[in-house]
C-alpha cells in the first residue's frame, strides 16, 4: 500500500481507494450533484473532497488547527457539533457587523 503525506493535520493516506455505499436521502442526492456540477466536480470527488477537507480543518495550517482542537476538547464536542458551534458564532458576529464585514476592501467600502 503505497502511502502519501496527508493534508494539514499530517494523517497518512493511501493511494488505495475503498468502494463504499451509502444510503441518503433523495434531495441530499440531487442536492450534491448539483454542486458537484457547479464546482466541476464528480460527485465522487465532491463528497471525498468535503469530506477530506472536513477531517483535516479544511487544510489549516497545523499552528491553527492546534488551537481549534485544544478549544473542541475544552468545550467537549465533537468536530462536526464544533463547527456547527463556530458558524453560529460567525453568524452573530454578521448580524452585529453586516455581511462581508470583513472582505477584502470591506473598509473602504462603507466609507
Amino acid at each position: 500500500m503505497a502511502k502519501r503525506k496527508g493534508g494539514a493535520d499530517s494523517t497518512p493516506q493511501t493511494t488505495e481507494k475503498v468502494m463504499q455505499t451509502f444510503r441518503m436521502p433523495r434531495e441530499l442526492v440531487v442536492a450534491l450533484r448539483e454542486e458537484a456540477e457547479r464546482r466541476g466536480l464528480d460527485l465522487t470527488g465532491l463528497v471525498v473532497r468535503t469530506l477530506q477537507g472536513h477531517m483535516s480543518w479544511f487544510g489549516l495550517p497545523a499552528s491553527a488547527t492546534a488551537y481549534l482542537d485544544a478549544d473542541r476538547d475544552a468545550l467537549g464536542m465533537d468536530r462536526t457539533e464544533y463547527v456547527v458551534h463556530a458558524l453560529f458564532h460567525r453568524s452573530l458576529t454578521i448580524r452585529e457587523r453586516g455581511a462581508g464585514f470583513d472582505a477584502p476592501g470591506a473598509d473602504r467600502r462603507k466609507k
